[in-house]
């Protein structure tokens, strides 16, 4: 698996024209967000090359954001989206939710982010 040589489509068209993984990881966070993961995953897709969606440490919203391109392509057959578990805070209302490994979307527009509950940590607020 390419998972930490793929920050671009430029690095997806080396490890595919070097035959070099079976399958490539893809982190929206590291690629440059959903533009560039959809052509890495086109990319490997032409190859016949797998995909995966990853997360490294972030939030609920760019894992759902994760979430929904994994969801949205027949390419991407894995997914390891368990990042916001890791979190201490977790003040994001809507997005996906999580039933043990299955993760469900909420039903409303876009991304389904109802609210951020941001609070000052360092005032106390």
């Amino acid at each position: 698996m390419a998972d930490e040589s793929i920050f671009s489509p430029y690095d997806a068209v080396k490890i595919i024209s070097m035959k070099a993984a079976d399958i490539i990881n893809i982190k929206l966070m590291k690629c440059g967000g959903i533009y560039n993961a959809l052509k890495i995953n086109s990319l490997a897709e032409s190859a016949g090359i797998e995909c995966m969606v990853g997360s490294m440490m972030e939030c609920k919203v760019s894992v759902t954001a994760a979430a929904h391109l994994a969801a949205a392509k027949s390419n991407i057959t894995r997914c390891d989206l368990d990042a916001p578990f890791l979190l201490n805070n977790y003040p994001v209302i809507g997005g996906i939710f999580y039933n043990g490994s299955d993760i469900t979307f909420y039903e409303g527009f876009g991304l389904g982010i109802e609210k951020i509950e941001l609070k000052n940590e360092i005032f106390g607020e």
